[in-house]
């Protein structure tokens, strides 16, 4: 049996993994032993993508679907000929305004398809896309660009130094964290608690607790981040914690931010966020008593109605206390290309006004696309969807199915067939990760110890699969646009790695032929000391602590205080929950991902909740919010804070027939529940509300 070298590119570790090979086959895969970063870790998730890949419910062929609804195999000659003349069609009755696009979360893993991807929407003059950046990260971007002049600076913890850190919407055990890569991060926090430093999960679910020899669990209603976190600021500030010396030097609107914070000291906020003043006090207090101290936040904050602000006071705490830069506090990382100055940017500059309201540039809210279909003056007549099902994963699942059934033209570009590709015209099928070559870039600026690794395709792509890139660029040679295959000799084939080459070379040194060859690239870690001089990038080279593009969403702030101060007693909120045997919606076709009775995903909610409510485990209930409804079952457990119910996200696969372990077990959408539309986002980011939603719980009775 031969072996190949690989990584993962499931989730940001991108953990080294070797493939096992039979007669052209993937048999399986290990861990990399001998990988000097990753050493042996994988995950389960990264193990079953070997199931993944031989899943027979995969796209194989491009398939075309006639007026009846019947879909029919054809050569890719045909489908991208056809694709190529309504496409042309739509651009020359509507303008190229009329086709958009939506690009789901395994590009961000895919070097050459995001690169590619990119080019195909560029040349097209597609203006309007969407992308699953708006339902877990946009506000990340905003945040870093206001107040360090960048989108792509994130300081991570120093975890290996630190002696406290507090990670906030953040699950180690369910998932490997974000926007911090970190191979095992469940076990490098396990080592960093065996050494003495203190780890503190804030979350509306019990993360960790002292028994377990991690960290514990200080439990926070779901959005309310951002007054917690300006809450414990203030505190600090009321006991001296922070750094004159380096706000005389670096900062910027330091006393703007200073006055905000004394809106929300910790007496006044503790009956919205749940946490009381004690415990906020006592956390301020060790972290002015702990020089390296360190932060990071996931996804749970930026969910909320204030993903950027609450981001926006991660990034303060670090750096107003002189955490930031420091060894044990918050690091910048830079891997093999320091993007600090790519991602520069004037936040002023960064929105546009349309008709529905002022937007940021760039990804549009998901929330809005089947606006953009049903409620434009504009609307689009065609859709590219890549590597994506935004049916499942945004809000307002019967608006898309309507916009999608009034498209002109709908092309899905997916390894899967999914409730999306259901109504498309055109279906596409990609190579997965192990069937293409790629190179390691989702961690590129947040790695605690950066490699840059090269992988072959491990195996030939089965049926006739394609890569991204290939797929992009032959449309664009079929509609007459400027292609890689353009100008080739006979036989010669078209090199799309032209770009990375330049970055890997150009940001580190690293040869590309190199990686090709099998090496491993170590690069340096990050260390203190440059951080000023390297990563800000604001017209003053300083650190805005008080951004003027946030003034609106300062005031939405007080007012959204005011409104959650008054919230009823008894209201139960609505958290997603990321599980350990679901990653979005990939793994929902994988057997091996639905034993031991993982065949749902239901309701989770507190004893004391499920008590007052009369229900017990195994209930069927009715869960329903302002926006939408849908049955689950009941599970009582007690790590969620009262008044908090919890659903795993991606599933609700009864409109996906053709993926059978899915539709026989499809779950309920949760995404049902979250509001669509105008106000349905955050309008500094345009990330979507999907947590701290207020639902309402019912018994049904039982049939049959």
């Amino acid at each position: 049996m031969d072996t190949v070298r690989t990584f993962c590119r499931i989730c940001e570790p991108s953990c080294g993994l070797v493939a096992h090979v039979e007669g052209g086959r993937l048999e399986k895969l290990t861990p990399d032993r001998d990988h000097p970063v990753t050493q042996g870790f994988a995950c389960h998730k990264g193990l079953a993508a070997v199931d993944l890949h031989h899943d027979p419910d995969r796209l194989d062929h491009p398939m075309l679907r006639a007026a009846d609804g019947t879909w029919t195999a054809t050569t890719w000659d045909d489908a991208l000929a056809t694709t190529a003349r309504r496409l042309q069609a739509v651009i020359d009755t509507h303008g190229p305004g009329a086709v958009g696009a939506y690009v789901g979360n395994p590009t961000a893993f895919n070097a050459l398809g995001q690169l590619h991807t990119t080019t195909l929407l560029r040349t097209l003059g597609v203006q309007r896309s969407f992308s699953s950046g708006t339902q877990d990260c946009a506000n990340k971007f905003v945040a870093s660009e206001a107040v360090f002049g960048s989108s792509l600076v994130h300081p991570i913890p120093d975890l290996s130094r630190t002696d406290l850190c507090l990670i906030i919407g953040e699950n180690p055990r369910a998932s490997q964290a974000s926007f911090y890569s970190v191979p095992n991060v469940l076990g490098e926090m396990r080592r960093a608690a065996g050494r003495g430093a203190r780890l503190v999960f804030v979350n509306p679910r019990r993360i960790e607790t002292p028994d377990r020899g991690v960290g514990d669990t200080v439990q926070v209603r779901p959005d309310t981040d951002v007054w917690f976190l300006a809450s414990l600021l203030h505190e600090i500030d009321v006991l001296g914690g922070f750094d004159e010396g380096v706000l005389r030097n670096h900062g910027t609107r330091v006393a703007e931010l200073r006055a905000f914070l004394a809106a929300y000291p910790a007496t006044a906020t503790a009956a919205v966020t749940g946490v009381p003043a004690a415990t906020v006090q006592e956390l301020a207090a060790a972290w002015v008593a702990t020089p390296r101290a360190s932060v990071h936040a996931s996804t749970g904050i930026n969910m909320g109605r204030q993903g950027t602000l609450a981001y926006w006071l991660v990034h303060m705490l670090p750096f107003v206390t002189g955490r930031l830069d420091a060894e044990g506090g918050n690091l910048k990382s830079d891997g093999f290309y320091p993007n600090a100055k790519a991602g520069a940017g004037d936040p002023e500059r960064g929105y546009v006004d349309t008709e529905f309201g002022r937007l940021r540039r760039g990804s549009l809210p998901g929330t809005l696309l089947s606006h953009a279909v049903l409620d434009s003056e504009q609307p689009l007549r065609a859709l590219i969807v890549v590597a994506g099902n935004p049916l499942l994963s945004i809000a307002g699942e019967d608006r898309l199915r309507k916009a999608f059934e009034q498209l002109e033209l709908l092309v899905v570009i997916d390894i899967y067939p999914s409730a999306t590709s259901e109504h498309a015209h055109v279906l596409l099928p990609s190579t997965d990760m192990y069937e293409r070559d790629d190179l390691n870039i989702v961690n590129i600026g947040t790695s605690a110890r950066p490699f840059a690794q090269y992988t072959p395709a491990v195996v030939a792509p089965q049926a006739e699969r394609r890569p991204e890139w290939w797929i992009a660029h032959r449309l664009l040679q079929e509609m007459g646009r400027p292609s890689l295959f353009d100008g080739l000799a006979e036989g010669e084939e078209p090199d799309p790695w032209g770009k990375w080459r330049h970055m890997l070379e150009r940001g580190s040194g690293v040869q590309f032929s190199a990686l090709q060859a099998g090496e491993v690239a170590v690069l340096p870690e990050p260390e203190p000391g440059t951080f000023y001089d390297r990563q800000v990038h604001t017209a003053d080279g300083r650190v805005d602590c008080y951004p003027p593009v946030f003034g609106p969403a300062i005031e939405r702030c007080h007012e959204l205080f005011a409104e959650a101060a008054a919230r009823p007693a008894g209201e139960l909120l609505l958290i997603h929950q990321r599980d350990p045997w679901m990653h979005n919606s990939w793994f929902a076709n994988l057997p091996r991902m639905k034993k031991g009775g993982r065949t749902t995903n239901p309701l989770r909610m507190h004893p004391d909740d499920a008590a007052r409510h009369g229900l017990a485990d195994g209930a069927t209930v009715q869960v329903a919010s302002d926006h939408g409804e849908i049955d689950a079952t009941v599970e009582v457990v007690d790590d969620l804070m009262p008044g908090v119910v919890s659903m795993v996200h991606g599933w609700g696969h009864a409109a996906s027939p053709r993926l059978r372990v899915a539709a026989a077990d499809p779950g309920a959408n949760p995404n049902a529940l979250l509001p669509v539309g105008p106000g349905s986002y955050e309008p500094l980011s345009s990330q979507a509300h999907m947590t701290g939603i207020p639902v309402r719980v019912r018994g049904l009775a039982p049939t049959g």
